[in-house]
């Protein structure tokens, strides 16, 4: 063998070691499994939550179960409210009979546009009920102010964040309720708290109480829903303390990031690397809402290295603008190609008061993950627990591969190229000695 074959034989080789090396890296990106996500626990949006009143989110907190002598701050409870529809927003109504405040200070006949129950709503229950943020998703809306069943005049239309409802909108069957008014029974009965109860609403023996509408009944009067579930369009005078309050609203749903089962369902691993859990299926109909709090600074991330991950391997991340202090977390979902989230966890602990607003961070891939394209979604987030409201940053949406190769397949191929390169050395080496040897 002379010189020249030697490297030619040697260059054969090596290109063979190479081109197996390369058919290895070109394979990472590996076609995903189809997954039927269909209901899972967190999801974007609010596009599967029902009206008519077949779903319920939890939203703000009020006193509930104590009495009005020993409310304070720390004793509010969660609020449930009762989704009415979801026409692009949430229309909800309280779960039940939240306070009870007369429906205006003097005798008089009186509109909603004018009474002082619509100002107490928009101030005092408005900030007892809600934080800053929540306020926020709260949309001013249009009140449409129909005339009482009897010819009493609702005067102007008006522009509230809570109001109350209207004899027509508790018998309009799109909501979710009987279509009479004489109707008893039904959706239309409610519940007092144990506040509201403390305040003097009227209450029966199974707890239902008599609430509040917004249309004007007879003079000096306001229409109200009776325990039983009827209709008394003629009212009741308007500064009785017998009527409780069942405040309703909308909610802004461009403002809503993400739902979870109101209890346990948004549920992450110790923070850190190990902090990914699958999301599951529910097919309940409570929700909690995870929502955007403009308040916090930009968030940002990006992947740092390669976005082709193995299967047994780590996704490692850069971030900044990271919220500090009670309850704070940097969160990642992995999504896939349909948009449902398959993954969650906390991977940033930024409880203490020590913790950075930036820095790296890493999450090991779920080992049941399929191979294929994936969108990791990364922010910084307030998780504050069952049934209660969760703020979040901006998301930062990012693209991952996650190859069908482990470490052990990688370092097996990298191996048996070496020795390919060695073995191809060797023969140069051998080729080109046989040439120094004289014959």
């Amino acid at each position: 063998m002379n010189l020249r074959k030697a490297f030619v034989s040697t260059a054969t080789i090596l290109m063979a070691g190479l081109l197996s090396f390369s058919a290895f890296q070109n394979t990472l990106r590996a076609e995903s499994n189809i997954n039927d996500n269909s209901g899972k626990e967190i999801r974007s949006g609010t596009a599967h939550i029902s009206g008519a009143m077949e779903s319920s989110i939890y939203f703000g907190n009020y006193w509930q179960t104590v009495n009005s002598e020993d409310a304070t701050d720390s004793n509010k409870e969660p609020v449930k409210w009762r989704v009415l529809s979801n026409d692009g927003n949430l229309f909800v109504v309280s779960d039940q009979n939240l306070d009870c405040v007369e429906y205006n200070t003097s005798v008089k006949t009186v509109t909603w546009e004018e009474c002082s129950l619509r100002k107490w709503l928009n101030s005092k229950f408005l900030d007892n009920a809600f934080t800053t943020q929540e306020q926020t998703a709260v949309l001013e809306s249009l009140v449409v102010n129909q005339d009482g069943a009897k010819g009493s005049e609702a005067g102007s239309d008006t522009y509230d964040k809570v109001y109350l409802l209207s004899i027509y909108e508790v018998i309009d069957p799109e909501l979710g309720f009987p279509t009479d008014w004489k109707d008893k029974g039904g959706t239309r009965v409610t519940l007092n708290t144990e506040y509201a109860k403390s305040k003097g609403a009227l209450t029966n023996t199974d707890m239902s109480g008599a609430w509040w509408l917004r249309t004007p009944g007879d003079a000096n009067n306001a229409a109200n829903v009776f325990n039983a579930g009827n209709v008394f369009v003629r009212g009741g005078s308007v500064n009785n303390f017998l009527f409780a309050v069942r405040p309703a609203m909308n909610i802004d749903t461009s403002k809503v990031l993400f739902t979870s089962p109101a209890g346990g369902g948004k549920t992450s691993g110790a923070p850190g690397p190990d902090a990914m859990r699958a999301v599951g299926s529910y097919t309940g109909s409570d929700w909690k809402l995870t929502i955007k709090d403009d308040t916090r600074p930009v968030f940002d991330a990006s992947v740092a290295g390669s976005k082709t991950i193995l299967k047994d391997g780590e996704v490692k991340l850069k971030y900044a603008g990271a919220s500090t202090g009670a309850n704070e977390y940097v969160s990642v979902m992995i999504e896939d190609k349909e948009g449902n989230i398959l993954y969650y966890g906390n991977i940033v602990d930024n409880t203490s008061s020590d913790a950075a607003d930036s820095g790296k961070a890493a999450f090991i891939v779920p080992a049941d993950l399929m191979p294929g394209d994936y969108k990791i979604l990364v922010f910084s987030e307030q998780c504050n627990g069952d049934f209660k409201t969760d703020l979040a940053s901006n998301i930062v949406t990012l693209d991952i591969t996650i190859s069908k190769y482990k470490t052990a397949d990688r370092n097996l191929c990298i191996g048996i190229s070496a020795a390919i390169v060695v073995a191809a050395c060797v023969a140069v080496v051998v080729a080109v000695r046989k040439k120094k040897i004289p014959n």
